[in-house]
Parts: structure tokens; C-alpha cells; sequence
């Protein structure tokens, strides 16, 4: 079993943490022996949040144990206390997972943080990485709907991007651009950013367009061959929009259409599964060698 803490968050009913709670209370590989924050006080956490009355009997706690845990969760970059620094400086089997609010390490801070997209960095987080930060949803993403357009050097210099909610998108795109360019070096593009319509509860939509006279049927031989090995990215059939509730999924749903010369790119995700907690989840299987889709199904 995985001895799993988790310490941080802004409120004291902060919904990263319930929903990280929900993913790891149920992981069939995981034993859960700490939750802490500097808000917390205290509190059990089945009052905190009934809905895991009679699953656990942990309690909220204002100081963080670190004793003989194997991975810790990290939300917000500034509960990355020096105490934690130095047991991963000292405890070579000591793992980290930061996610939440982490924009100087997004920006790349810390180099000994490997960044946490499954889909193209599960290399370097099977092969020894010990900390990883996962990426904000919204460049997450875009990430996804452009990362195999991006390995065929496929991206033009101009690509539209609408996403949902009113997010501002300049930070999140500059950290998808950074990752793009890795993939394709070539890419110089300008993102055209705009919010669209707030999407129900936490999902997250994306409209991507650019111009390409591939066939259809050629890009959707690309996309499918990218992800064809991956376990949570899949590209769907379909025209004018993705319509399936994705609440607590850690699915990403991809739909590809042209108009003329014109590539449409749908995508969504849960914001607070994919695109947070999820993801974090997916990074520890990976790092102690569990399947992908372990405790992280439909």
C-alpha cells in the first residue's frame, strides 16, 4: 500500500481537497494517513464533509506528519514548506505531487519538478521522477486538443482559442505555448484567446481552429495514433459540440471537424478531476508503477 498525506489548500472546505479525498478514499492501492492544512482546526474530516461518514476517521489537522509517507499532496505552491523540502532533499523514497495554485513552479522554478502531463511526459514520471507539478486545466486543455497536431508539426502561426468561463487565459496559454514549442520547436504561433459560456458544474470546454489542408481522415489517423496507448484522452465522433456530463471523470474528449481548409478542435474535461485531481492521482500510479487507470475508472 501507498502511505498517501495531504497538506494544504485555501479553505477550509476547499473543493480540491474533497475531491482528492473522494479519488484517494477509494484507491484500492493507497492507505491514507494524513490530511493537514494551516487553515484546518482540527475537525474530523466525515463532519467536515458527511459524505465520507463511515469511510474514514482521519481528522483535519493543523500540523503535517510526515512520518513514513511514501507520497504527499501538495495544494497551492505556497504550502511547499521547507520541512517538506527537506524530507524530499533527505528521503530518496519520499514523493511529491503539486496541485491547485503553483505558478512559479508551472513557470519553471524548480527543475527538480517534472511537469505532470501523462500524455507526453509519462517517461520521465515511470522512470525515476519523484516530484511532479500537474498543469492549471485550462493549458492542460489546450495541451491536449494541440499536442498531436504539434508532434506531426502540424501547428500553423495563428491558432483560435475559446474556452469556457471567464478564467483569464494569458498565464495558462503562456504555459501551453511553453510546451508546445518543446514538442514542436518550429511553433512561433500566436494563441487568439477568448472566453466562451460558463460550462455546467466544473467541466471545462475548449473550441480550437486553425488553418490545415490535410484531409479530415488524415488527422483523425494522428490524433487516434497519439493517443492510441493512453488511457484517458479519446477522440469521439461527432460535429458542433461535445454533449456528455463528465463530472468526476478523468476522461479528456476530443472531437475533430473541418469547415473548408478550417480545423475545429472540441475538447473537454472536469475541470477538478482531469484537469486537478485526477491528474495528481494519475501522476502517483505512474510514479509507484500501477496501471494508469487504477482508482481513476469512468
Amino acid at each position: 500500500m501507498i502511505k498517501v498525506g495531504i497538506y494544504g489548500s485555501a479553505t477550509i472546505d476547499d473543493p480540491i481537497r474533497k475531491q482528492l479525498l473522494r479519488l484517494l478514499l477509494r484507491h484500492p492501492d493507497v492507505d491514507l494517513r494524513c490530511v493537514a492544512s494551516p487553515n484546518g482546526n482540527t475537525i474530523p474530516v466525515a463532519e467536515l464533509h458527511p459524505v465520507f461518514a463511515g469511510e474514514t476517521e482521519l481528522t483535519l489537522e493543523r500540523i503535517l506528519c510526515l512520518d513514513k509517507l511514501d507520497v504527499l499532496f501538495v495544494i497551492d505552491e505556497e504550502n511547499l514548506t521547507e520541512e517538506i523540502r527537506e524530507k524530499f532533499r533527505t528521503d530518496p523514497d519520499f514523493h511529491l505531487v503539486l496541485l491547485g495554485k503553483t505558478p512559479r513552479i508551472l513557470a519553471g522554478a524548480d527543475t527538480d519538478i517534472v511537469y505532470g502531463l501523462p500524455e507526453w511526459n509519462r517517461k520521465p514520471l515511470v522512470r525515476g521522477a519523484r516530484a511532479a507539478v500537474s498543469p492549471t486545466p485550462e493549458a492542460m486543455l489546450m495541451e491536449l486538443a494541440l499536442l498531436p497536431a504539434a508532434k506531426n508539426n502540424l501547428l500553423p502561426d495563428s491558432i483560435s482559442v475559446r474556452i469556457s468561463g471567464n478564467t483569464p487565459l494569458e498565464t495558462p496559454a503562456a504555459e501551453a505555448k511553453r510546451l508546445l514549442k518543446e514538442i514542436q520547436p518550429s511553433f512561433e504561433g500566436k494563441l487568439m484567446l477568448s472566453n466562451g459560456p460558463d460550462a455546467t458544474f466544473h467541466r471545462l470546454d475548449a473550441e480550437l481552429s486553425f488553418e490545415t489542408r490535410l484531409a479530415l481522415e488524415e488527422i483523425d489517423r494522428i490524433y487516434r495514433d497519439a493517443y492510441d496507448d493512453h488511457n484517458f484522452v479519446y477522440v469521439i465522433p461527432g460535429t458542433g459540440g461535445i454533449d456528455e456530463d463528465l463530472r468526476g471523470s478523468n476522461k479528456c474528449l476530443i472531437q475533430l471537424n473541418k469547415e473548408g481548409d478550417r480545423l475545429i478542435i472540441n475538447a473537454c474535461i472536469d475541470k477538478l478531476t482531469k484537469g486537478c485531481t485526477g491528474n495528481a492521482v494519475h501522476i502517483m500510479d505512474l510514479f509507484f508503477g500501477l496501471h494508469e487507470r487504477t482508482g481513476l475508472s469512468i
